[in-house]
Parts: C-alpha cells; sequence; structure tokens
C-alpha cells in the first residue's frame, strides 16, 4: 500500500512539473537570440507603452504589432552589444546638458522637472546612453549609405512645385480679457459696440488686457502657421474686417479682428531646397531603416509565438 501510494505521489509531481513546463512555455511571446519576451512583459509594455509608441500619434498599434517592435529594440540591442557600439560618460553628459540648455533649465531644475515625471538622473542617464549608442549604430549602418543629389531635389520640386508656398499672412488685431467678474459684460460689450460701427482699435484700447492694448491690439502680420491650429481654422474662415468668435484659453478670451491677408506664393527652387531635402531623407531614412533592420532579423534567431 505504501509503495502504491508512493508512485501515485511520484506520478502527480512529475504530471504537475509537467503541466508547470507547458505554462511556462506558453507564457513565452517571442524569442529573439538567447532572449525571451514573456505574454507577462508583453502585457505590462503594452499596457505602460515603454517604448513610447502611442505617444508618437495617429492610430492606436494592436499588441501583436507592439510585440513586432519589442523584437525589433531587441534585436537593435543585440546588434549593438555584437559590434561593441559604446559611448564615453562625457558624450552623455553633454546630451543632457544640450537637452537642459533646449529647456532654459539649470542642474537643480532639471532634476526636479525629471523626478515629477518619476525619472532619477541615473535612470535619464541610461536613457541617453541607449539613445546615443543607437544613434551612432544608425548613423553607421543606414545613414551612411543614403546621399541626396541636386538631381533629386530638383526633379521632387518640378513634379511636386504647387506644394512649396511662402507661408500665409494675416494682419491682425487681437483683444483678451481675462477671467474676472465682469469678463463676460466687458465681451457682450465689444461685441455689441463693433457691429455698431466702434472701431476695433478703439475698443482694444478700452477693453483688452494684452500687451498690445495701447496700439490698439495691433499684432502685425502673422504667419498663419504660427498659430494654434484651432486659432488658424477659426481666422481661415473670417474676412477681411470681419470679428472672430470668442476664444478661451488658459490667459482668458480673446477676439481676434483680420485687417488684412496675403495668400502663400510659390516659392523657387533656391527657397524649397532645405524642405524638399528634408522630405526626401525621411523617405530614404525609412525606407532604408526597413531593410537594414529585415537583413538583421535574418541573421538573428526569431521567433514569434503570439
Amino acid at each position: 500500500m505504501k509503495e502504491t501510494l508512493k508512485i501515485f505521489l511520484i506520478v502527480c509531481i512529475c504530471t504537475a512539473g509537467s503541466a508547470l513546463k507547458a505554462e511556462v512555455v506558453d507564457k513565452i511571446a517571442a524569442v529573439v537570440g538567447d532572449q525571451v519576451i514573456t505574454l507577462n512583459e508583453l502585457d505590462l509594455a503594452y499596457k505602460n507603452d515603454e517604448l513610447g509608441v502611442f505617444s508618437e500619434g495617429g492610430a492606436k498599434i494592436s499588441k501583436r504589432e507592439y510585440l513586432d517592435r519589442m523584437v525589433e529594440k531587441l534585436v537593435v540591442q543585440q546588434e549593438i552589444k555584437r559590434q561593441g557600439v559604446t559611448v564615453s560618460a562625457q558624450e552623455i553628459e553633454q546630451a543632457i546638458d544640450k537637452k537642459r540648455a533646449q529647456f532654459g533649465l539649470g542642474p537643480a531644475d532639471f532634476v526636479r522637472a525629471l523626478r515629477e515625471q518619476g525619472i532619477t538622473l541615473d535612470a535619464y542617464r541610461e536613457q541617453t546612453r541607449q539613445s546615443l549608442v543607437l544613434a551612432k549604430l544608425v548613423s553607421k549602418e543606414v545613414k551612411s549609405s543614403m546621399e541626396i543629389n541636386d538631381q533629386e531635389i530638383a526633379t521632387f520640386y518640378e513634379q511636386h512645385k504647387d506644394q512649396f508656398l511662402s507661408p500665409e499672412k494675416v494682419h491682425l488685431y487681437h483683444i483678451v480679457i481675462r477671467e474676472g467678474v465682469d469678463a463676460q459684460k466687458n465681451l457682450k460689450t465689444v461685441q455689441e459696440q463693433f457691429a455698431q460701427g466702434t472701431p476695433f482699435p478703439d475698443l482694444a484700447r478700452k477693453y483688452s488686457e494684452g500687451e498690445e492694448a495701447n496700439k490698439g491690439g495691433d499684432l502685425g502680420w502673422v504667419d498663419t502657421e504660427q498659430l494654434k491650429v484651432e486659432v488658424r481654422v477659426m481666422i481661415g474662415k473670417l474676412k477681411i474686417g470681419e470679428i472672430s468668435p470668442v476664444y478661451k484659453d488658459e490667459v482668458g478670451y480673446h477676439l481676434f479682428w483680420v485687417q488684412g491677408m496675403e495668400k502663400g506664393v510659390p516659392l523657387s527652387l533656391e527657397q524649397s531646397k532645405d524642405s524638399i531635402r528634408q522630405i526626401i531623407y525621411q523617405k530614404q531614412f525609412s525606407e532604408q531603416y526597413q531593410i537594414w533592420m529585415e537583413r538583421l532579423k535574418a541573421k538573428t534567431y526569431v521567433d514569434i509565438r503570439l
């Protein structure tokens, strides 16, 4: 009886072990070289968008597509390790200093800003290191094979000449009324008096709380591309001499008056060169990067099990 029970227990343990092993295997989403991505890792990365994919804009990709991005990241990391690509501590600090300068922050303020986002300075250094080694590898493997000549630029210009125009400009006047007890009353008064023929600049001098109030709210000629998208759309619907609907933001309530408009005029090839070069560059880079990535994956063991 004891011997039978012993055999039964051994069988149960072996069966449980096999089941556990099968469960672990089932939880593998992909194998990349000598590394694995588990379903739990995929779920967590997808939930928290660890790759920052969703912040790029556009439609949210599927979990299967997200796994492809994770696989590509591992493939590149393994290639970085294989080629021994490194960056110095000085390069990392220089990159961090450059980023601080872009935001106009001192060292202490920069650390505080990182902390508010839940990131330590050491963690940010590691992120910067990874970005720099990736950039160095991509520069060597992808950008080095790219070339844009003047003939390509000229051909692109001839084929898309109507796309290259100077920015549209509007001569804008502006009234801003900040939040307060009399805000709505003053807005209504401005709209009524304008409708009755009171010049907009006179109303701006009397009611506006903006910096241009003493100039009658004159903002001068403004490139429409410099305006917020919603303001640009609103202004685009107005005719010369019309007053805009009320626009509200964190500053307060705004009214705009269009005094003049200038449509964009065709730009010459010389004026368009930099823009065209950037367009061709982005297209070439996307194509060459994909070719390189497929080449990398072809020489790396990749087994996707999702």
